[in-house]
């Protein structure tokens, strides 16, 4: 890169990632090699073997996880602990595999762009009674307004807190976010999304109701817990690990003042692997990049490394627990502050 442009990447602070800016970057990125960005891009290819390969993991790992629930008692396991156990793993295995309807909204499921959305639909969306089609341009604002007040995924606008915990475990933050979505929107569902909310709700109500005809309990209130609550609790705090900034002030509502970008890279562990499936514990990378699939996500991470902007990156690098800790403390901090 040119002297000038160093001196500026040597001068970013420490509250920009350039989520924005990233644009005006590609065209000077070179590695140490001399390999240009831009012809560092046309290599990569997505991996579609990849993508159905992790996804049926977590379809596996889902049913192992709904077999040991049902048969723990009979084996001396607690019915409680089976139940918390299984609700716990099943939020957290239906958590995973939502992540990838993110992928399939910027089509990367199949190299066809309709077969794409008809993998994800019937692999992925029926879980939660929507479609790739409907959920696309909520994403795609997000990614246009990030850390504006009109960004369509505003988990991160809340502060980390025990409300925001209480709210999200009891689907109460799930209902605010769907229905400023619906607002915004002012669309009625589609017959396609309206289809799928019908197998999504029949496929739910047959594993609960078998299960309780069976006499599987722990499974039957695992599977409840499980989706009406540690799903939506998880989705809700990943969005918020991603993009919430450490200097956010809780006493302000972002939703009439801008937040401002802010996006971290996780990892590498196995749980941020699982937990950030899909690319999103490279979810920097993801912002800068959009049309790159995931499964490219860590060549693209070693490119840039290579780069100097591999500073920008090192700054948003962090863990989820790290994270997790460092908001909720910051955030009650700061309220202990205000209040004295």
């Amino acid at each position: 890169m040119k002297s000038e442009e160093n001196e500026d990447l040597v001068a970013i602070r420490s509250d920009m990632d350039y989520s924005r800016k990233f644009q005006t970057l590609r065209p000077v990125l070179v590695d140490r090699s001399g390999q240009r960005y831009l012809d560092f891009l046309k290599t990569l290819k997505p991996s579609y073997v990849r993508v159905w390969t992790d996804i049926a993991l977590g379809y596996a790992a889902l049913l192992a996880t709904a077999l040991a629930t049902a048969i723990a008692p009979r084996y001396g396991c607690p019915p409680w602990i089976a139940t918390l156990g299984g609700a716990l793993a099943v939020g957290f295995w239906v958590a995973y595999l939502q992540l990838f309807i993110h992928e399939g909204a910027h089509f990367n499921l199949a190299q066809r762009r309709e077969t794409s959305d008809l993998l994800c639909d019937i692999l992925i969306a029926w879980m939660v009674g929507t479609s790739v089609q409907s959920y696309r341009p909520f994403h795609f604002q997000h990614h246009r307004a990030l850390g504006q007040k009109d960004d369509s995924e505003m988990s991160y606008f809340f502060p980390l807190n025990l409300l925001f915990i209480f709210k999200s475990l009891f689907g109460l933050r799930s209902i605010e976010v769907l229905s400023k979505r619906r607002t915004s929107a002012g669309k009625a569902r589609t017959t396609r999304e309206t289809f799928l909310l019908l197998i999504g709700l029949s496929i739910h109500g047959t594993i609960v109701g078998a299960s309780f005809w069976f006499g599987f309990y722990t499974l039957g209130f695992a599977w409840i817990l499980g989706i009406g609550m540690v799903f939506p609790f998880l989705g809700a705090l990943r969005q918020l690990l991603e993009h919430r900034d450490p200097n956010a002030d809780p006493h302000i509502d972002y939703f009439e003042q801008d937040h401002g970008a802010y996006t971290r890279v996780f990892g590498p562990s196995v749980f941020s692997s699982l937990f950030g499936a899909a690319g999103f514990d490279r979810h920097l990378l993801h912002h800068w990049e959009p049309q790159v699939s995931y499964t490219n996500l860590h060549q693209l991470e070693a490119y840039l490394l290579d780069t100097d902007i591999a500073p920008i990156i090192e700054m948003r690098r962090s863990s989820y627990i790290k994270t997790f800790l460092g908001l909720l403390r910051a955030d009650v901090i700061v309220t202990r502050n205000k209040t004295q």
